[in-house]
């Protein structure tokens, strides 16, 4: 070998400790971050779990602390709260001709229960958040980890607002000292001859409504008590004279064509009906409305063409669709005792469209004109049609209900007794969800429910269908032993004796539901049709419903509800009222309040898992409460400045505001 070769031998050799150390280094290098990632990934990690099951250092709620709290008192500080912002109303303050007045809404009691609040928080889904039960330990960490360098002030995340409902309230408290803004109209003074007068629009008054939901909002997302100031803008109309003087010479083909009539034909027996709204009506209830080209027409007054309808037209044609029930006869067979059969119902948004297009017509060409306008129904199907129940499979009885309602007003045991009949005979699908108000509304006099004497907010007056919740209790009940899937379940606002559990007479497994909500709803998860039967002991007390279907290897138990705490209900509270007599007092008992809970069960056959589910319960602590009547304030008419400034038109003399 030359020494050539072995110089580039030599070389060689040198060279590979000299790369090897390179690539040493290199991952080193590389490989450094990765290892203080996961080092720190990890130290957060354990930090995190440092603070599992508690809310984290630094975090209030408005001006709360709730650093260092663990689920079950989140949930009982929470709770608290709920129920003394709740007790202490909602106070709203405005301005009436200078002056400051409040009005305050307080919670509704309905003779043995509570109306759902327009305002609340989900407790529990609220613990869930504050103590990270959903979160990972490594970003709780990092949560951690950021809380305790500064304060960390959160705003609830599960209030919920009935905006309908409080917005009805305040209007119903408030309203009176509004001035609404109107349009321009027409009124007719004779009709042969033709002769009316256009009355100007003018600028109105109005309360800000939508901004004091807001704010009670954001103040109980804040636990800070709803006391809110309601402020004053001006309502401007949409439709100005000017406007109406553009189709005016159109007025008198309105009239021209003759009343309107309305027909409907019954497709069940063929029998005809035929209604009139005549000339007089249409000069009553004739108006500008704006077109969807932008332009001008006379139509007809939505509310006054509803009324209409509903009082004289519906009464006719509205028909409840039928489902097919059957009863339980010797042996357990089933005996079919109504068939099934579909409804009728009036569309009463399309048939006034279909009336005030005719009106509309006759604005915008004499030729053509529509006179008679056939009314427009829906068809309702049964929820259960008589063909779809061969091979039933009712043969066993799946699971029973037990609640008692002894001790309770005649009213209420009447209305406890229409809903079992109602409720008597009832197949749900493979499938389908029950729903506790679809098989036992409507809630009316003609639905066969009657009135009790309660207090609602500062009146006390007749509410319609009062123990129903004793229906919703015993039907949530059978559901469970039969071990059907609850789909939604509502517990009483307060603790009531009638709902109490018969094992140890403790709260925790009833159900609420009032229309339009909550609701008490369960699943049919069998392959089978399941069949409710019912029976009320009027001797005892005792109501018991039955659930029968095909057993599937299913069972359904729960355990007997613990209460966690007492909530002492506190002083007794006076609500002033002009509703009484001066000096008439009228009361509301005294509830406790409560934390309770227990545990559902189902267990499946056929490799289907165990299912537990924690219903948990907040009742409301609510003390005696008593309306003393006071002598009623004469108000003062609110002085409207009818020359404010109008925004539209364009006639001569009328600002316009840009």
């Amino acid at each position: 070998m030359n020494d050539m070769s072995l110089d580039f031998l030599e070389e060689k050799t040198e060279k590979k400790p000299i790369e090897k150390s390179k690539r040493r280094f290199l991952l080193l290098v590389l490989g450094l971050p990765v290892i203080i990632i996961i080092l720190g990934a990890s130290a957060l990690a354990v930090y995190g779990a440092s603070f599992r099951g508690e809310v984290l250092p630094g975090v209030y709620i408005g001006d709360a602390p709730l650093a260092g709290l663990d689920r079950n008192e989140v949930v009982a500080f929470l709770s608290d709260m709920n129920d003394k912002m709740a007790n202490e109303g909602l106070w709203f303050s405005y301005e009436v001709d200078g002056r400051q007045e409040t009005t305050v809404i307080y919670p509704e009691v309905v003779g043995d229960s509570a109306l759902p609040d327009v305002i609340e928080m989900e407790v529990e889904k609220e613990a869930d958040y504050l103590i990270g039960k959903d979160r990972n330990l490594l970003s709780w960490g990092v949560s951690a980890l950021l809380s305790g360098l500064r304060e960390t002030r959160y705003e609830l995340k599960t209030v919920r607002v009935d905006e309908a409902r409080l917005l009805e309230k305040i209007k119903n408290k408030i309203s009176v000292y509004e001035s609404l803004p109107r349009n321009a109209e027409i009124k007719i003074k004779s009709l042969d001859p033709l002769q009316y007068e256009i009355l100007p629009a003018k600028a109105g008054v109005v309360f800000d409504y939508d901004g004091a939901v807001s704010e009670v909002y954001r103040l109980w997302s804040n636990l800070q008590l709803a006391q809110v100031s309601i402020s004053i803008k001006n309502g401007q109309p949409e439709i100005f004279e000017i406007d109406v003087k553009s189709i005016e010479n159109r007025l008198s083909s309105v009239f021209a064509h003759g009343p309107v009539s309305l027909s409907y034909q019954d497709p069940h027996t063929g029998l005809k009906y035929d209604w009139q709204i005549s000339l007089g009506q249409i000069a009553d209830w004739v108006e500008a409305q704006k077109a969807a080209d932008e332009g001008f027409v006379f139509g007809l007054k939505r509310e006054s063409v509803v009324d209409f309808l509903t009082k004289k037209v519906e009464p006719s044609v509205n028909v409840e669709a039928q489902d097919a029930k059957f009863k339980i006869g010797v042996e357990g067979k089933t005996e079919e005792f109504q068939g099934s059969r579909p409804g009728i119902k009036l569309d009463l948004e399309k048939t006034y469209l279909a009336i005030n297009e005719a009106l509309i017509e006759r604005t915008r060409h004499d030729e053509g004109v529509a006179t008679a306008v056939a009314a427009v129904v829906e068809k309702v199907e049964p929820n259960v049609k008589t063909g779809d129940v061969n091979n039933l499979g009712i043969k066993e009885i799946l699971g029973v209900g037990i609640s008692n309602y002894s001790g309770s007003p005649i009213n209420r045991i009447k209305n406890i007794a229409n809903a079992v009949k109602k409720l008597n005979g009832i197949l749900i699908k493979p499938g389908e969800i029950f729903s506790a108000i679809q098989y036992t509304q409507p809630f009316t006099l003609e639905g066969g429910y009657l009135p009790e004497k309660v207090i609602k907010g500062d009146e006390i007056k007749p509410e319609i269908g009062g123990g129903l919740c004793q229906i919703g209790t015993t039907l949530f009940r059978m559901a469970m032993n039969a071990g059907m899937e609850i789909v939604e379940r509502r517990n009483h606002s307060l603790v009531v004796s009638y709902y109490n559990d018969p094992s140890n007479k403790n709260p925790g497994t009833d159900a609420t539901f009032y229309d339009p909500k909550p609701d008490f709803r369960f699943r049919n998860d069998t392959a089978n049709y399941v069949l409710i039967q019912t029976e009320m002991d009027t001797s005892t007390g005792e109501l018991r419903f039955y659930l029968w279907g095909t057993n599937d290897g299913r069972k359904g138990y729960y355990s007997k509800p613990v209460v966690k705490r007492w909530i002492p209900y506190g002083e007794p509270k006076e609500i002033e009222t002009t509703k009484l007599k001066p000096g008439e007092k009228e009361c509301q008992n005294a509830f406790k309040g409560a934390d309770a809970s227990f545990t559902y069960t189902r267990e499946f056959v056929n490799g289907r898992k165990k299912e537990e589910t924690i219903f948990e319960s907040h009742y409301r602590a609510l003390p005696k409460i008593c309306l003393v009547g006071v002598e009623e304030k004469k108000a003062d008419e609110v002085n409207v400045d009818t020359s404010l400034p109008l925004v539209g038109g364009g006639e001569e003399g009328v600002v316009v505001v840009e």
